[in-house]
């Protein structure tokens, strides 16, 4: 139970730091040094990469947590973490092929309201990508029982950057259109920095053969993606629609509002960053006890 109270504590406290440097951000930075629009922008792009986020990693972040522990040698799971990687890319690129060939009307459709949409559309795509691979490296982390590094970068670092952006563009040194790609490029950052983290935790021999469980495998991260594309509707979906029936810096009031009450959630997040892979772990040794007792 130390590493749960240890970790937990010490993401808790990121957790915090993150949001009193994002509530800066939103609150003050983005709403005084940002064209509204621009920051409507940012929102709407980023809530709708997460919604896409699921579907774009095939729910690998979820099924690396649960299947890692259940491999009893390192060939095992070399090969299951190769495959964490490659699996994702089977829905990318027919994805990328898709958004090529119909991207005006896809563009046209969520700029309908809001023709400055239009030009950025293809931002949502490489945005998700980023995130998602993110959330998979973070998940290798995880499951070697180290959360916190992961935390700090996904809770921290982007919203640091995104701070020194503001400022940038605040004295002329970026203007509202550059911010918007400036940001893109944090978040291809922030998961390249995941990655060496990641192996440097733990350094797979990459393989292309196939894991022995690949249908349960295929299995689990189909019911990942429809639920967790369930709980990013469920956060994201109303970032999304505002859009599409106001003007896009209403985006930008609202997500004032629910900034500040997302700081609720904080604990659990903290939490849960911790005892997700460590549950996994115990449930593949059928350690019921340790699990209640982790309960």
């Amino acid at each position: 139970m130390g590493i749960v109270l240890k970790q937990s504590f010490l993401n808790t406290l990121i957790l915090f730091l993150g949001f009193a440097i994002g509530g800066i951000n939103v609150l003050f930075l983005y709403t005084h040094f940002l064209d509204e629009d621009y920051f409507g922008l940012i929102t709407f792009l980023l809530s709708t990469a997460n919604i896409l986020l699921p579907l774009v990693v095939f729910g690998m972040q979820h099924t690396v947590i649960k299947f890692f522990s259940s491999y009893a040698t390192k060939i095992e799971q070399d090969r299951f973490l190769t495959a964490s990687l490659i699996l994702p890319l089977f829905i990318i690129i027919p994805l990328a092929f898709v958004g090529i060939l119909a991207y005006e009307n896809i563009a046209n459709w969520l700029a309908k309201e809001n023709p400055l949409i239009k030009n950025y559309t293809y931002l949502i795509f490489l945005i998700a990508i980023f995130m998602g691979y993110f959330e998979v490296f973070y998940a290798w982390s995880k499951v070697k029982f180290q959360s916190v590094f992961g935390n700090f970068i996904g809770e921290i670092f982007a919203r640091v950057c995104v701070s020194i952006l503001l400022i940038a563009v605040y004295f002329n040194y970026l203007t509202n259109q550059e911010f918007i790609y400036a940001v893109v490029v944090v978040y291809a950052l922030r998961t390249l920095i995941m990655k060496l983290y990641a192996f440097w935790i733990y350094t797979p021999k990459i393989t292309l053969k196939i894991p022995s469980n690949i249908k349960q495998i295929t299995s689990f991260s189909l019911y990942i993606i429809v639920a967790g594309s369930a709980a990013g509707i469920l956060l994201e979906i109303d970032k999304f629609m505002i859009p599409q029936m106001e003007q896009l810096a209403e985006v930008a009031y609202y997500s004032v509002g629910i900034y500040i009450a997302s700081v609720v959630a904080i604990p659990t997040r903290a939490m849960q960053q911790i005892t997700n892979p460590i549950t996994a772990h115990e449930l593949s040794k059928n350690n019921i006890a340790e699990v209640e007792n982790l309960y």
